[in-house]
């Protein structure tokens, strides 16, 4: 089932008319692409309408109508004149020339600012305004084979420039060295842009969202590396440890009890369980390993970072085929130093598919 056929059947299924979608990531979802400066200009809206039938729309401003056209999947593009015309005024005008002005249209509550919504209440008066927000958040919950397909690109690329950027750096390098090396690779492999990168060495690998300084790796330290990033809206999520030289004693036991941590994770992992119970057989097993346990074991990943179904005690998500998550067992020990590994799964028809697979700790040095 495509995109929009998912959303048309959520449509009959709620009774809305239209939908007017405004939230980037949700714009990407919907629309195909999020234009950069609706993210940083909150007057620059773009919104997607979807109407029950006919031709879907997209809203864009004149300054990213070049982009829009080019990678658009609505049926037609309407463009508005900054500072000129107002995007919920071009929106309202759609939602009326479809025959929606006096039907249930769904919005997105939690990003369109207050004033807006007045702003839309006023141009429809005859409408009824309901919050689509959660219902778009369920939607996305499973993938399609496209979405499937660019999360599954984009996470190899950042494996490879992980491993890669590893495995070329020598002692006395940055930590900024390793980062440019692994943005230069992520670029090379068709990753769109780089959202966070975490390259943390030493004691700086136990902060949770360490950036890459110009502190340099030394013989003995382990290195944390968290692969942030984009391919045509999707992210890619993967993290590695790496030792600049061999790890200790304390280091590879505690590597290797969450490498089976991971596995445990990764083999319970099937159509129908609760992502509360996996949480339980992650919980339950760091208990046995005597680890600090973290407040989540994984998430959700397409056009946002970390979205449903949550790995948490208190998320009771049955898990479904097409649905793509991140496991990631860590512990951080403040002050000393900090181990991860983080991959991308695939929930199939009876069971799982790791998208990406991390094994033994990458290695700098000899």
């Amino acid at each position: 089932m495509s995109i929009l056929e998912k959303a048309r059947k959520l449509m009959a299924e709620r009774g809305y008319e239209a939908l007017l979608i405004s939230s980037p990531e949700n714009v990407a979802y919907a629309g195909g692409v999020s234009p950069p400066s609706q993210r940083i200009v909150r007057s620059r809206h773009a919104i997607v309408v979807v109407p029950a039938a006919g031709p879907t729309h997209y809203v864009t401003i004149q300054l990213e109508a070049g982009l829009v056209k080019r990678r658009a999947t609505t049926d037609e593009i309407h463009v508005y004149q900054e500072f000129v015309e107002h995007p919920v005024d071009v929106a309202a005008n759609l939602v009326k020339s479809i025959g929606a002005g006096s039907a249930r249209i769904g919005i997105e509550t939690s990003h369109l600012p207050a004033a807006d919504v007045d702003r839309l209440r006023s141009r429809l008066p005859d409408a009824l305004l309901s919050a689509v927000d959660e219902d778009l958040e369920n939607l996305r919950l499973v993938k399609t084979p496209e979405e499937i397909n660019t999360i599954r690109k984009i996470g190899a690329v950042a494996e490879a420039a992980a491993a890669t950027a590893v495995a070329e750096a020598s002692f006395g390098d940055t930590e900024r060295d390793l980062g440019n090396r692994i943005a230069e690779l992520y670029a090379a492999g068709g990753g769109d842009q780089l959202t966070m990168l975490v390259v943390g060495t030493g004691e700086r690998s136990a902060e949770p969202n360490a950036p890459p300084t110009g502190k340099q790796i030394a013989k003995g330290d382990l290195i944390r590396i968290d692969v942030i990033g984009t391919m045509n809206n999707y992210y890619s999520d993967v993290a590695r440890t790496a030792i600049a030289g061999e790890p200790d004693a304390e280091q590879r036991k505690i590597w290797t009890l969450l490498g089976d941590i991971r596995n445990r994770a990764i083999d319970a992992m099937r159509p129908g369980i609760l992502s509360s119970d996996l949480y339980r057989i992650y919980s339950e097993a760091m208990d046995d390993a005597g680890l600090p346990k973290y407040h989540f074991l994984g998430h959700g990943l397409g056009v946002t970072l970390h979205e449903g179904p949550f790995i948490s005690a208190i998320h009771d998500v049955r898990l479904e085929p097409g649905m793509v998550m991140c496991i990631e067992p860590l512990c951080l020990f403040e002050g000393r130093f900090g181990m991860q590994i983080e991959d991308e799964v695939l929930v199939t028809e009876d069971g799982c598919e790791p998208i990406t697979n991390g094994g033994p700790l990458l290695k700098i040095g000899g």
